[in-house]
């Protein structure tokens, strides 16, 4: 058993709780397919004063899905921690033994939009999002989906986004 496979028994082991497990799958539900991160980003649409975050945070989602699911997923094909050790007890009905679990998307959307609230929002909300971020990516370790290097490289992942979007929509904005 490697070291990552063994953090994630001691999580289930010695961390899981009835009332943990459902504060982290309400985290992880939160950002299946990214839904609360595109829907406060098309929320932001509505006011002429947040449309242009809402713009950018969109974009920075969409980048984070082709480089985790499209890209990164497709060519490293890593087996879900539960795949590769029956051990450990998968706690999320909705991932399947089949996907794949390298980089972590739910991570990689959550700090795509999180980084970009978190530099363009007052607090407390610059902080709820960088926290509702880390929540939602502890939450795929805690539910036994991932492994952590696949929730570094989707924090990674979703910060190269959050950098990426606002300068290729500045080109954009130029060009036209």
């Amino acid at each position: 058993m490697n070291l990552q496979a063994a953090f994630l028994l001691y999580l289930q082991e010695n961390l899981r709780t009835p009332l943990l497990t459902m504060i982290f799958k309400f985290m992880t539900s939160l950002g299946n397919t990214g839904f609360i991160w595109i829907f406060t980003s098309f929320f932001l649409l509505f006011k002429k004063k947040t449309r242009s975050i809402g713009i950018c945070a969109l974009v920075s989602i969409l980048l984070s899905f082709l480089f985790t699911s499209l890209i990164l997923k497709n060519i490293f094909q890593e087996a879900r921690p539960f795949v590769s050790y029956p051990k450990i007890i998968p706690l999320d009905s909705h991932v399947s033994s089949t996907s794949f679990a390298f980089p972590s998307g739910h991570t990689s959307d959550a700090f795509a939009a999180a980084l970009l609230f978190y530099k363009h929002f007052p607090r407390p909300w610059s902080i709820l999002s960088l926290t509702a971020a880390f929540l939602i990516a502890f939450s795929r370790l805690y539910l036994g989906v991932h492994y952590p290097m696949d929730i570094l490289v989707g924090a990674a992942a979703g910060a190269l986004s959050a950098f990426l979007a606002p300068r290729i929509l500045r080109r954009l904005w130029k060009t036209h």
